[in-house]
């Protein structure tokens, strides 16, 4: 039974299970994907195409996975929204992630991250696509590596682990 005093199917749990963890997923390649574009707005300003066609071609990858990992969630979504609709035809939110449950919490924080990265992204890429377009990136030297020469860079994300 739920908050509600409502029956349950049994995967009420496992669905919103999947939702978290696939709200994390999201989140680690949303960070990832802020990274490239921070590599990208350092490609950029140094003229470094060899490292910029890289850093796309990254991105594009990165960029399929997820989507793929919000169409998971999308789907998921659906499925807990199905078994809340009993007897609702358009079920609240608080129907969907009960606020007396743990998940619901965690489910909305991850939620409050991804909008909160994705806001960062539209931020670098404004700041991209300025740098892009008009040019204020000349004030640096061109510079071209070759691909030998160029260090690997490595993406780097702060976790952290709540002790319950």
């Amino acid at each position: 039974m739920n908050s509600y005093g409502q029956m349950v199917p049994e995967d009420w749990q496992t669905l919103h299970n999947e939702l978290r963890d696939g709200l994390q997923n999201e989140i680690r390649l949303t960070r990832e994907l802020l990274s490239n574009m921070h590599q990208e707005e350092v490609s950029l300003m140094l003229h470094d195409t060899g490292s910029l066609n890289q850093i796309l071609q990254q991105r594009s990858q990165m960029l399929e996975r997820l989507s793929t990992l919000r169409l998971r969630r999308l789907q998921t979504t659906e499925r807990i929204e199905k078994i809340a609709t009993v007897g609702h035809k358009h079920p609240s939110l608080e129907e969907i992630l009960p606020p007396s449950e743990e998940i619901s919490t965690e489910i909305l924080s991850l939620s409050d991250q991804l909008m909160a990265l994705t806001e960062r992204m539209n931020r670098q890429h404004t700041q991209n696509q300025r740098l892009s377009e008009h040019g204020d990136h000349h004030r640096y030297p061109p510079r071209q590596m070759t691909p030998e020469a160029r260090p690997k860079r490595k993406a780097s994300v702060a976790t952290y682990h709540i002790k319950k």
